[in-house]
């Protein structure tokens, strides 16, 4: 059964998410997702690749997993991907 996921809070700070790992940290406090591994399987990203964006070490993410979370969510797959233009769709 497809989870869907909910947003909880508008994007109110006085700065822009610039990095991926700062994006999806505020994606997963804002759906409420704890776990790397749960984040993973919404996009359908392994929990490494997960860490790894929250890390810094993967710098983007693929246009396949930022559509899934799109896809499930309210966010815009180019904000994702680019930090640009608006935060939901």
């Amino acid at each position: 059964m497809k989870k869907s996921y909910n947003l909880i809070t508008n994007l109110s700070f006085g700065y822009t998410l610039k990095t991926t790992a700062e994006r999806v940290e505020y994606m997963m406090k804002t759906l409420k997702i704890k776990e790397q591994t749960e984040f993973g399987k919404l996009c359908g990203a392994s929990k490494n690749v997960v860490y790894q964006w929250l890390s810094g070490r993967i710098k983007s993410i693929d246009a396949r997993y930022a559509f899934k979370i799109e896809d499930s969510t309210e966010f815009s797959a180019r904000w994702i991907m680019l930090g640009e233009g608006k935060v939901k769709k």
